[in-house]
């Protein structure tokens, strides 16, 4: 019987080691009602921590200081390297993310350029996926990817039926590859839901109004029992080519599937960090019932507290870029909101379905921070400045505004105002004031463009991670570099939000609008050959000019070295280039590098 002894104990081994290896391939577990909610962003990026686990994890948050991010050994190497895949080629999807993350003095490395496409050109998904393939992720911390680029070629391209699903299920197994190759490395991907209106280009320019509105009354209709709305879509049904709605409908319903595709993924432990970016909206619409179908399966799943969906669509790279870095630290930025009143809260803005304060709370919860009350010793505070306000609230909530900066407290604006005549860029009560009192540079992260999402999206992630940034105390070369970021970025949004939006854009689109009026959707390329120019020779001068003004000469802390005190001087601007990514006016590619010097 001696030896059958070995047989024995392997079987035993066998029998001990299977239900681990079981557990860790096993989806995850539905959540029973009466377990603790965790905010969103609060889950980790190791996908095999028990509930228990878990649970210990979020009190050590709460209780425990946050412990020092890891310190690489050499200072002249980034601290972090993030792979990016954005939702296309525009600077506020992938620009910001590389600017945002540098602030963290973390290196966000995407894709060549010509692999993302061009407005309607979709990005090649086929080269994408084989240079994803063969980069070395050795040293990478995190991937970031957009759904939405990796199986149609980017937004506008999701909006089109061109792409099958079948094409676009097998393209998101790349995902499975991803996972299986670098089981150690967390995946962060953001989903777009498609949005009601077509996309505004010169193709698009005769119908697309039509089909919008289409879009909107077949859910509304339903709903008010309207019966002038319902003659209305009788109208438009009959109005609009069939092939236009077939169209449409036939990439909704692909979307939805893809949608409903990345939970399955989040579920199986491939995909680590999931949320749902919902694009331009209105209060009724098609979107709608996917939003509903979406709701469903993650309240079935219990992932609701996990997967959030809310406003938004361009921020999704900038969000999950700052949220990599705070989970790598395991940290969580706390934010106290100060709304420009209380109505603001209410406020539906523009774009979108939801009252500002679920756009705020979510914006906050994706980019790995949470919303704390002003005396709970925030990291900073959030100034909301929103519709709903009259001139008295607004007049309080800048002198607190002035106040806290000037007392040297953390102070991020988001300016959602979005008044008249641009109605998509900074409000000028505000510029004033911070010119007045000379307040630009002590920001902690600003933004004001296009929508609250987008704002929101752009201005908490800069914010969070110029928090982060003072801990990079291992080198004063570490610190001078995110220092350097954070205020180049800030003076980047005021150059794009405020001098862009609010002077040469305005300028230029009502210069396009007189007789004969041309379009401002998709420039020909002679118009945008000639519209480049005087936005190149408008805006460069402002920027020159702010510039001065605000950060050159000026000197800033880094912290102390060796038992002294360093800072940097701003000296000059360099490398300033300027041009419109798409042929039309919605944005404009601001580039330069301050040009600085450390000092004691």
């Amino acid at each position: 019987m001696q030896k059958f002894k070995p047989v024995v104990f392997l079987l035993f081994l066998l029998l001990l080691v299977w239900p681990l290896q079981a557990q860790k391939k096993a989806p995850r577990t539905t959540k029973s009602k009466t377990a603790p909610t965790k905010s969103t962003g609060s889950k980790t990026a190791s996908p095999d921590k028990t509930e228990k686990t878990e649970a210990a994890e979020e009190k050590v948050d709460d209780l425990l200081p946050t412990p020092k991010p890891r310190v690489p050994l050499n200072p002249a190497e980034p601290f972090g390297r993030i792979i990016l895949l954005p939702l296309d080629d525009r600077p506020a999807v992938a620009q910001f993310a590389h600017l945002i993350g540098a602030i963290a003095d973390y290196e966000v490395i995407m894709p060549p350029k010509d692999l993302l496409g061009r407005f309607t050109t979709p990005g090649d998904t086929k080269k994408i996926q084989d240079w994803l393939g063969i980069v070395d992720y050795s040293k990478i911390d995190a991937v970031v990817i957009s759904a939405d680029m990796l199986v149609y070629g980017g937004l506008v391209a999701s909006r089109a039926p061109d792409t099958t699903q079948a094409e676009a299920v097998k393209r998101l197994e790349f995902f499975r590859w991803l996972k299986h190759k670098h089981p150690d490395i967390p995946i962060y991907a953001f989903n777009v839901l498609m949005r009601v209106a077509p996309t505004a280009s010169a193709a698009t320019r005769l119908w697309r109004d039509d089909l919008a509105r289409w879009a909107e009354l077949m859910d509304r209709v339903p709903k008010t029992n309207d019966a002038k709305l319902a003659e209305e879509l009788e109208q438009l049904k009959k109005k609009l080519d069939r092939n236009l709605i077939n169209d449409y409908m036939a990439a909704r319903r692909r979307d939805l599937q893809i949608n409903l595709a990345m939970i399955k993924l989040y579920e199986e432990h491939v995909i680590d960090s999931l949320i749902f970016l919902q694009d331009d909206a209105r209060e009724f619409g098609l979107h709608r019932h996917d939003q509903l179908i979406l709701h469903e399966r993650l309240k079935a799943l219990g992932f609701e507290d996990e997967i959030p969906i809310y406003n938004g669509a361009d921020e999704g790279s900038l969000s999950l870029v700052s949220r990599a870095v705070l989970d790598k630290a395991k940290q969580k930025v706390k934010v106290a909101v100060v709304y420009s009143s209380e109505n603001s809260r209410k406020v539906i803005a523009p774009f979108e379905d939801h009252p500002l304060e679920f756009t705020v709370e979510h914006q906050i919860n994706a980019a790995g921070g949470q919303i704390v009350k002003p005396e709970e010793t925030p990291d900073y505070m959030l100034y909301v400045n929103a519709p709903g306000t009259n001139t008295s609230e607004f007049t309080m909530f800048s002198k607190n505004l002035v106040a806290d900066l000037k007392a040297g407290k953390a102070v991020a604006l988001a300016d959602v105002l979005f008044p008249a005549p641009h109605h998509s860029g900074a409000d000028e009560r505000l510029i004033s004031i911070l010119k007045t009192e000379k307040l630009f540079d002590r920001l902690t992260g600003y933004a004001a463009w296009n929508t609250a999402g987008n704002t929101l999206g752009t201005a908490i992630p800069a914010a969070n991670l110029r928090i982060y940034s003072k801990q990079l105390t291992d080198a004063p070369e570490r610190a001078a570099r995110a220092t350097a970021a954070h205020l180049e970025f800030l003076m980047h949004r005021f150059a794009g939000d405020y001098l862009y939006h609010d002077i040469v854009r305005l300028d230029i689109n009502a210069q396009l609008r007189k007789p004969p009026a041309l379009p401002t959707d998709e420039f020909p390329e002679e118009t945008y050959n000639r519209i480049n120019k005087q936005v190149q020779e408008r805006l460069q001068p402002l920027i020159d000019k702010f510039f001065a003004e605000n950060f050159q000469g000026k000197s800033y802390s880094i912290g102390t070295f060796n038992d002294t005190k360093r800072e940097i001087k701003i000296n000059s601007l360099k490398g300033l280039k300027i041009y419109l990514p798409w042929p039309r006016t919605f944005e404009s590619t601001i580039e330069y590098k301050f040009d600085y010097i450390i000092k004691q």
